[in-house]
């Protein structure tokens, strides 16, 4: 099973020039499922029920969020129905859902899982990331699901790498996001979890996180608050694709995704 997880999405031109090429792409990696996350995909500060229906019905199969998830006030009631995720570890009260469960063309089935993580997220309060090995893998196990992929949004380095360890053989994947920068350190860990710090954005590499350079770089020289500006220069897609074996859940092969849009044409 083949299995295409897009880096975060990052402003509505983006998401414009991308949904018109979602099939396309899927069809290009041969992929059984899409996914990406789109925390950013409206104006890089969260997301709107319209941008979240845009990219489903354009072909995505599942969109995970992550700290920005609730910034949009529409947001709150289509999450509830939809194949968009929040974070599993915010409060059960929180509207949405944290995972979702696909039927493979097997029978089996796969879970795709979001996660947050605590460090320098001040808006946003999640549980303990950790515990997610005894509450929802558990219940997961009983289930008979080892087909699980994992989105986890944090905001450094080494919390994403310490969760990547701890579940290393116990699901198929582990993919860092929010930092939207694609690190070069795919890999697979004890011969059966596909792990990546950073999965990247879509949007353009020559911008600061999808955002212009030179408003980004004025904010910071004056100290004064200015709106950001999406880039939309040399849109590229970042991302994997994993190749796992529905039988076991493990990942037999990870390749990193750097791909100029226009390519698609």
């Amino acid at each position: 099973m083949k299995v295409l997880f897009l880096g975060e999405v990052v402003g509505i031109p983006i998401v414009k020039n991308l949904k018109k090429k979602i099939r396309i792409i899927k069809s290009y990696y041969q992929a059984d499922f899409i996914f990406c996350n789109a925390d950013g995909a409206s104006d890089g500060y969260g997301i709107l029920a319209e941008t979240a229906a845009e990219l489903l019905n354009a072909g995505f199969d599942c969109i995970t969020g992550g700290d920005l998830i609730y910034n949009k006030r529409n947001i709150k009631d289509f999450i509830s129905y939809n194949a968009l995720l929040r974070p599993y570890n915010l409060s059960p009260s929180s509207p949405g859902r944290g995972y979702k469960i696909f039927t493979l063309s097997s029978g089996k089935k796969m879970a795709v899982i979001s996660l947050l993580g605590r460090n320098n997220f001040n808006k946003i309060f999640a549980g303990d990331p950790y515990h997610i090995e005894e509450t929802l893998l558990s219940y997961l196990a009983k289930d008979n699901i080892n087909s699980i992929i994992i989105d986890f949004h944090g905001g450094t380095t080494s919390e994403i790498q310490s969760l990547q360890w701890l579940l290393a053989g116990k699901v198929s994947a582990v993919l860092g996001t929010h930092a939207r920068v694609l690190t070069a350190d795919s890999r697979i860990l004890n011969s059966h979890t596909a792990v990546i710090t950073g999965l990247g954005l879509c949007g353009s590499p020559y911008s600061i996180a999808g955002f212009a350079p030179n408003v980004e770089i004025s904010k910071i020289k004056s100290g004064r608050f200015s709106y950001s500006k999406i880039d939309k220069e040399n849109t590229v897609i970042q991302g994997v694709l994993l190749d796992i074996d529905e039988a076991t859940g493990k990942t037999e092969s990870i390749v990193s995704i750097n791909k100029v849009l226009s390519e698609f044409d």
